[in-house]
This record gives C-alpha cells, structure tokens and sequence, in this order.
C-alpha cells in the first residue's frame, strides 16, 4: 500500500499494511510535512521493515510528550516506535534492527539507534558537530547500555509503555531521560542496537545553533523550576553505568569546566553553543511561563 498523501489532521493513520499491524511508528509534526521530510521518512519507514506496520502522524500538539501519547492512544501494533520528523533513515531495515532484541529479549525494555548528521550536511554542520553535546552518537557492534536512546528514533513494547504510564505529558524538556529512568526503574534495559543508525540533523548556521541552544537552556530552566524532581543527568555518550542525579552546583561546575576547556582547546562553537545555553537557562530562571 502507498502512503496516502499528508493532510493536516491533528493523528491520522497515513500508512497501513494489509493485515492487522505489529510495529505502530508515531511521529510527532508540528505541520505534517517538516519541509517535505515527512512523506519521504514514511517511504523509508515502508522499506525498513517486511513485519506489517502503520505509521501515525501527530499534527500541532505539543508537550512532545503528549503529542506522542495521543498517538500510542490510536496505535494497533505491539511494537511502538517513535520517529521525530526532521530524521532520514539510511538503506537497510533498521526497523527491524530496532524492534528485534524486544521480540527476542525478556531484559531490554527500549532501544535506540546511533545518530549520526545527514550525509548532504553543510561544512557548519560538519564543524560543530563534534562540538555541540549530544549531536552524534558512535556507530556500535553489540547491543550496549546507553544514555543516547532518544525520542529522536526508539522503541518499546505497548505492554510496557502502558505500564509505565506512557511518556510524560507535562513537561516541555527533559521528556527522554524521564522516560528511560521509569523503563530502567521497571527492570528493563535502555540500549543502542548494533550496526544501525540514523540522521539527525542539527542546525545549520552560526544564529541557528544560537537560538537552538538559547532555547534549550531556557526548557532547562524551567525543568528546573517546576519539575526538578523529574531532572535526570544526560551523559554524552554511550554509557549504561551513571549518576542519574545531579545537583545544580554539580552541573553548573561541570559546565564552567567544559567551557573552559573549549576555550583552551579553541573550539569556538562550543564556546557559542554553552553561552548560549548558559544565557538561555539564566532567562529561563526569570522569566514569567504562562
């Protein structure tokens, strides 16, 4: 079956196999099309796996968290996957890369794949992306604990993403390390598949990464304010084994330190990238959130 053409409905079932399906993929838009993305990443989706599958389009809602819960609501398959609308996937069947350590593994609650940046990336791109944290993750050659399973590419069982409550609907950052926190609480591992990856991309100019990192200390910020019970640490790389929580004086030293070795190492964006966050989250502090 070919995917229908995306219209701006608030969930729609845009592709449907012909028997009932066992892998629901969810992804969240703001406009349904992401610049075209969208149609092309549910054609990628169709050839990623040979299980039978549906894809579900969540259209304007936000918290994130909320958008794809209201997409679990409508899902038919065991299998939920959540795919964010700006990612590409290369050849090859990562889905089915993806979703098979939950069909053959009683231990493994949720997996992810690494991140990488699309192969067109631009020279900005490609310098900042060893520079911005969290912005890549190391292709890996068996199933590995990890804290870079994210909302940007993973899956779960139903069964489990029922038990634990879903996503959390309320908070507007921090919504992954929350997430992975509960599904380890409940006894499952978090972890990255291996030999499967897909692209990312992260801002393409100078005032694009500012703003991006502005507004990602300003969410910050407000975790912080409202929901610091719910604050979990995000290590840069593939690590299973860490402090999960951390206290502010904690991370305000850590990211001093880090700046201060990007300053001596001259890794400028990395230096725009923490002012910029840093600012962001001072905003954040005093800001009114309505």
């Amino acid at each position: 079956m070919v995917a229908n053409k995306i219209n701006r409905m608030p969930i729609k079932t845009i592709y449907k196999s012909a028997t009932p399906p066992e892998v629901s993929v969810i992804i969240p838009s703001w406009d349904g099309d992401r610049d075209g993305n969208v149609q092309r990443l549910v054609e990628q989706v169709q050839a990623q796996s040979d299980r039978p599958i549906e894809v579900i389009l969540v259209i304007a809602e936000s918290p994130n968290g909320r958008a794809r819960n209201l997409g679990a609501e409508v899902a038919q398959g065991d299998i939920l996957v959540f795919i964010d609308d700006d990612v590409r996937f290369a050849e090859g069947k990562v889905l089915e890369q993806l979703i098979e350590p939950l069909l053959c593994r009683s231990d493994v609650g949720l997996t992810g794949v690494s991140q990488f940046i699309p192969p067109d990336a631009n020279w900005f791109q490609r310098m900042s992306v060893s520079q911005v944290p969290r912005s890549q993750s190391p292709l890996v050659d068996e199933l590995t604990d990890s804290d870079m399973v994210t909302t940007m590419c993973l899956a779960i069982p139903r069964e489990l993403f029922d038990a634990i409550g879903g996503m959390n609907d309320r908070l507007i950052a921090g919504v992954d390390p929350e997430l992975r926190h509960r599904v380890r609480q409940a006894g499952y591992r978090v972890a990255v598949v291996p030999q499967a990856w897909a692209y990312h991309p992260i801002p393409d100019s100078l005032p694009k990464l500012v703003r991006y990192a502005f507004k990602k200390g300003g969410f910050t910020a407000w975790q912080y304010r409202f929901a610091r019970d719910l604050m979990y640490d995000c290590p840069e790389d593939h690590v299973g084994d860490f402090r999960e929580k951390t206290s502010l004086p904690f991370r305000v030293l850590r990211k001093c330190v880090r700046m201060l070795s990007e300053v001596v190492r001259l890794r400028l964006l990395g230096v725009v990238y923490d002012c910029s966050y840093s600012l962001g989250y001072i905003y954040g502090l005093v800001r009114r959130w309505g």
